[in-house]
């Protein structure tokens, strides 16, 4: 992501790199090892994020075709009707709690 432990961020000008340049190579370090740790946790967050897109994306595609189902299976079979939404709720409520989860 950065090219190398010495490129910050400004933070309302109060980092840049002549800052840690001015720094004992001790506080160089361990300044350095905190930025990558900082970078990790933003890279883990963003995957995070992602991922809980994705399941997102999968339970509404899901849903939106179960209902599809559950309409048709209506027509054709009525007596059913209770049964089938409420097998579908079950599953969108399902969904929606592993996507909360996440």
């Amino acid at each position: 992501m950065f090219e190398t432990k010495t490129e910050l961020a400004p933070l309302g000008g109060a980092f840049s790199s002549n800052g840690l340049a001015q720094m004992s190579g001790s506080a160089q370090r361990q300044t350095g090892r905190e930025i990558e740790r900082v970078q990790a946790q933003a890279l883990v967050a963003d995957v995070r994020e992602q991922g809980r897109a994705l399941l997102t994306n999968t339970a509404l595609r899901n849903v939106g075709a179960l209902s599809a189902l559950e309409a048709h299976l209506i027509q054709v079979a009525p007596l059913g009707e209770a049964r089938y939404k409420h097998i579908v709720d079950a599953y969108a409520m399902g969904a929606a709690q592993a996507v909360a989860r996440w």
